[in-house]
């Protein structure tokens, strides 16, 4: 009869060597002491077996205790005492897998002098040599010994005289997560002395030289493995990473084209190059690029919303709309896409669909904007109640500049409905969160001016240069409202031409400097300056001016058109229908 060890022992000892056996890497360690320990507190009573079922384990009480003290301390996270009595297990063993795993704990708790003793036991006790220089690489990077980390990874790299290529891509993963950047730089320029024309070691010296900031040297490397291997697309990656790096954006751009022509079926690649060009505004080709993408990804979200975007750049609205409409038909939900395609829309006078695309905006950046231009569309059909209370609902629970927005979206509704007293009432609730808030200061003075309180509008506008001085809207309300409704014309037709020096080809600043010419009688210079207007933006307000002008010169047939022109545009214009009324009855 043979006497066997309490087989809580000797589950122990094989769910160590089985789970080991598959984590023989310091990533792997921390997951790997629950399992150990769950398996010895798997049994509450001790047993003994007989028989030849079970191997012999070569386990004593010195090494059973140092074993589970190692154990159980990893657990609690005590990492270099778990070192100190697993490298105590290694000395009462013959079995490699116990050393080998005192030198992994001690690597990974960065006691390195430790993880080389237990290294030292592993190697004699173990054939497997190159695992084992493959931890002495990460001692000697941690320690920062140049020479005998490259020892050690010629051990691992260099296979019957050749560098191993899949070999040199770990290294560089290694370097990456346990050396300094001194230290990569140092073994990677050795090893190329040692190996000079292997292309691979040296786009990695390459690599690193970039991510280093040594530009220079990462260039000559650079430049070097093209000499060798001008087909290495990575090589030209870098060639744009080093050239952004240094502001030179279209270097970077032309180095990732020609990465793209070594790569052409790299999709990723591609992608990446096509939104370089976006970045730099090189619009039709990113879009040529994104439409070669679409040939194979024809149903992609991306594909679909940046031709949808870079369409919308150049004008193209048809295109982007249809780009847009393919991305939701495929069943995507993408807030950008709709709040896109509600623009294009609005722009083109389909505003039901538009309203219904901008609602469908439920969350993210465009959600406000979104939803207040749904309202604004809502009031536009003369649904104002409507669009007021989703208004007002949505300001629930908004603070700062969200609730701002909403403010001056209502108090807009409220105006172009002719209901200004409501709309200054609104703007006076929000001025008391927001005393100094110069959106609303301006809002308020535009109501204020419908209901005659010029004092207030004069007041507000005033308020608003103090703090945005180059404010243009702000010069050119006040400068309007002083020549239209004051006799301070010299002083109005300053703050105009101040304001367009900020905006020269405002519409609405050149019509106020026709009418502040016009109020000055000289009757040419006004016309000159609404006609400039009018070409620009047909508006019923500037043919309300220039026709007024252009019936008292005497050209009352053409006045009499321009009047036409703008009640095409908006019949209802309570200002054109007055001035008409004045001269033609």
């Amino acid at each position: 009869m043979v006497t066997r060890q309490p087989l809580v022992i000797e589950v122990f000892y094989l769910v160590f060597r089985s789970n080991f056996r598959k984590s023989l890497r310091r990533v792997g360690l921390a997951a790997l002491f629950p399992l150990l320990v769950s398996a010895c507190s798997h049994y509450s009573t001790l047993e003994t077996v007989e028989g030849e079922d079970i191997a012999q384990p070569e386990l004593n009480g010195e090494l059973l205790y140092n074993l589970l003290a190692g154990e159980f301390a990893g657990v609690r996270g005590q990492l270099q005492e778990s070192a100190d009595f697993y490298l105590e297990a290694s000395k009462e063993t013959q079995d490699p897998i116990v050393a080998a795993r005192a030198a992994h704990i001690a690597v990974y708790a960065q006691k390195y002098d430790q993880a080389l003793k237990a290294i030292d036991r592993w190697q004699a006790l173990s054939g497997d040599t190159n695992e084992i220089e493959r931890v002495k690489v990460m001692v000697y990077l941690s320690l920062d010994d140049v020479p005998k980390a490259i020892a050690a990874i010629e051990q691992v790299i260099v296979v019957n005289g050749h560098v191993d290529d899949q070999s040199v891509g770990a290294l560089g993963e290694v370097l990456r997560k346990e050396a300094s950047s001194e230290t990569t730089l140092a073994v990677l320029n050795e090893l190329n002395l040692r190996h000079p024309d292997n292309f691979r070691l040296l786009l990695l010296q390459g690599r690193f030289e970039a991510n280093a900031g040594h530009f220079e040297k990462a260039t000559q490397s650079i430049e070097r493995v093209i000499a060798l291997n001008p087909n290495i697309s990575d090589a030209y990656l870098i060639q744009a990473q080093i050239a952004a790096a240094q502001d030179k954006s279209e270097d970077a751009l032309q180095a990732v084209a020609t990465a793209v022509e070594k790569r052409p079926g790299d999709e990723r690649l591609r992608l990446q190059y096509a939104r370089m060009l976006i970045q730099l505004k090189h619009f039709e080709r990113a879009r040529d690029e994104f439409l070669t993408l679409l040939k194979t990804q024809p149903t992609d979200e991306n594909v679909l919303l940046s031709l949808g975007l870079i369409s919308i750049e150049l004008s193209d609205y048809d295109a982007a709309k249809q780009y847009l409409q393919d991305l939701i038909d495929q069943g995507y939900y993408n807030a950008q896409a709709h709040y896109y395609l509600g623009r294009i829309q609005q722009s083109q006078g389909e505003l039901m669909v538009a309203i219904a695309n901008f609602e469908r905006v439920g969350h993210g950046e465009y959600f406000i904007d979104a939803r207040i231009r749904a309202a604004g569309l809502l009031a536009h059909i003369g649904k104002v109640e409507e669009a007021l209370q989703k208004l007002q609902a949505l300001s629930q629970g908004q603070t700062g500049n969200d609730q701002i927005k909403l403010y001056l979206a209502r108090g807009e509704v409220l105006r172009n409905a002719h209901r200004n007293k409501e709309a200054l009432n609104l703007y006076n609730t929000a001025l008391q969160d927001a005393p100094e808030n110069t959106d609303l200061l301006y809002a308020r003075a535009l109501a204020a001016e419908k209901l005659d309180m010029l004092d207030m509008t004069e007041s507000d506008l005033r308020m608003v240069l103090m703090h945005e001085p180059d404010n243009a809207n702000a010069l050119n309300a006040l400068g309007y409202t002083l020549a239209d409704r004051t006799g301070r014309l010299q002083e109005a037709k300053e703050y105009i031409l101040k304001a367009m020096k900020l905006l020269p080809d405002d519409p609405a600043i050149l019509d106020s400097l026709g009418w502040v010419y016009f109020r000055l009688g000289q009757h040419e210079e006004a016309i000159k300056w609404l006609r400039k207007a009018f070409a620009s933006f047909e508006d019923a307000e500037i043919a309300a001016h220039l026709g007024e002008v252009l019936w008292v010169s005497g050209n009352k047939k053409e006045a009499s058109e321009i009047w036409q022109r703008g009640l095409k545009v908006k019949p209802d214009h309570p200002l054109l229908l007055n001035t008409i009324k004045r001269y033609k009855n």
